[in-house]
């Protein structure tokens, strides 16, 4: 059972640096096992097909994200730390993905895409609803603002690097964007006490 596991995980990992660089429609099972020095014959016994390791794939990504998510909420010294942190995390991965694997998700592979869309509505939504709740308890952010609906708007602003006509037109690599984006973002919700924060969480490194 152990082996099946590892060999699972191999698979994943393997899958996903190839779906990353190339999008998920221009990789074959044949270059998944190539890639693994792996017959195409034993892939199968751990993959009936590629719709499934797709789909297993983007659960493991998904599931990494979560994970990481919830690791920058550990560390975070209130909520304006918490947006820095896991602004941080998402765009280091979203830098490695290769735009087309979106497009090849939303246009192949519906199974996938339902999962994504299940990650955005049930756990990104509350993860960044529960922040901004945290962030007015804490006086951080303005009383007046309507958590549920800045919620959805930040988890709109991380799709953005996807559309690629608005990428064309403003010329802005992903880590810049993401940036600018998430300091929008911040800036309109921030009270003075949060303003001083973002300031200060500007200047170091996270």
């Amino acid at each position: 059972m152990v082996m099946i596991i590892d060999n699972k995980a191999r698979i994943r990992e393997a899958a996903c640096d190839l779906f990353m660089q190339l999008g998920m429609r221009r990789v074959s099972m044949d270059d998944i096992a190539q890639a693994l020095g792996m017959s195409k014959k034993t892939l199968y016994l751990y993959y009936a097909d590629k719709e499934s390791l797709v789909e297993d794939t983007v659960d493991m990504l998904l599931k990494n994200s979560s994970v990481a998510c919830e690791n920058c909420r550990k560390l975070a010294e209130n909520a304006i730390h918490e947006c820095f942190l896991v602004t941080a995390v998402l765009t280091e991965s979203m830098v490695r993905i290769n735009p087309v694997l979106i497009f090849d998700i939303q246009r192949y592979y519906p199974a996938a895409q339902k999962k994504i869309e299940k990650f955005r509505k049930e756990y990104l939504y509350k993860f960044f609803k529960t922040g901004i709740e945290t962030g007015i308890r804490q006086e951080l952010f303005k009383k007046d603002i309507n958590p549920s609906l800045i919620s959805w708007f930040r988890i709109e602003t991380l799709s953005l690097q996807f559309q690629q006509q608005f990428v064309q037109d403003i010329d802005m690599d992903v880590i810049s964007l993401q940036k600018e984006l998430s300091l929008f973002f911040l800036h309109g919700l921030a009270t003075p006490k949060g303003i001083k924060l973002i300031e200060k969480y500007k200047k170091p490194k996270i």
